[in-house]
């Protein structure tokens, strides 16, 4: 029962915390922010040793240390991206008129040198845990950086609820770059998708041989699950940022997301969208 237990908690714990307290750092003063980026880019060569060291053995503890490891090395990469460190070239809002190809080619350069970092990362732990006995830290970066990528696709081509009341001000322009949709294409390919790894996962850990496989593959699975949980929050009318109400002092109520007074005969993203001037969807 403990070995079961002890995943669900550090993952969920972890996803949780981890978003939370960057989520509260983006939004204190620019001091703060500077002294958490310089802290933490500090302690990411720290991270990467320990990831090596980690991946030497695999047992309960270097599995949950590998876990938590990666989650600090992702939390680097979503603190210097929301605290605007590493972003990319074109920091404007989308015109309106774009199309899903140009948005999508924008978009990417809003983001373009986050994600060269998240690739670095990735390639680093690639080489790290080759032919190593535990790559329970790239197995759980890789899930974080699929399950990011979908988001960010579904975002392009439309959800229904998105939360820019997290983003800090100077992200205002990405607003932009996500119509506002009941349902778009990718989704339920996405939702599909995250569902079969995740019970594929939970099988796989069924069937494990060794307790720290368990865990590595309920840590991961975990994850996984909780990824396609973000998912859901996209387009259902649920207000995740309860969640981390405590991070977000500030957040003005939740309420339902007002389509833009746009009429979509004029703005081809918006063509499929519930759309009523002055009007919730």
């Amino acid at each position: 029962m403990f070995e079961l237990a002890l995943p669900l908690v550090v993952a969920i714990t972890g996803w949780w915390f981890f978003t939370g307290l960057i989520l509260w750092l983006v939004h204190r003063g620019q001091r703060m922010r500077r002294m958490a980026v310089a802290l933490w880019t500090g302690v990411l060569p720290l991270g990467l040793v320990g990831v090596y060291i980690t991946a030497q053995s695999m047992s309960a503890g270097t599995t949950v240390s590998a876990f938590t490891l990666a989650l600090l090395l992702w939390g680097w990469l979503e603190l210097t991206y929301l605290t605007g460190w590493i972003t990319g070239p074109r920091q404007t809002p989308c015109p309106p008129l774009a199309g899903l190809r140009e948005r999508l080619r924008r978009g990417l350069a809003t983001c373009l040198y986050h994600e060269l970092a998240a690739l670095f990362l990735l390639l680093a732990l690639v080489l790290l845990c080759a032919n190593q006995a535990n790559p329970t830290a790239l197995w759980a970066f890789g899930t974080l950086l699929m399950m990011r990528w979908s988001a960010k696709l579904n975002l392009v081509l439309g959800v229904r609820n998105y939360n820019s009341d997290w983003l800090p001000s100077h992200f205002d322009y990405l607003d932009s770059y996500i119509p506002r949709r009941a349902m778009n294409g990718l989704f339920p390919i996405s939702l599909g998708l995250g569902t079969w790894a995740t019970v594929y996962g939970f099988q796989l850990a069924a069937s494990a041989q060794s307790s720290s496989s368990v865990i590595a593959l309920l840590l991961v699975s975990t994850l996984m699950a909780l990824g396609t949980l973000e998912h859901i929050f996209l387009m259902l009318p649920l207000h995740d940022a309860a969640l981390w109400r405590w991070a977000l002092p500030n957040l003005r109520p939740a309420g339902r997301t007002v389509l833009p007074d746009i009429n979509p005969k004029m703005v081809p993203q918006y063509a499929d969208s519930t759309w009523q001037k002055g009007a919730d969807p």
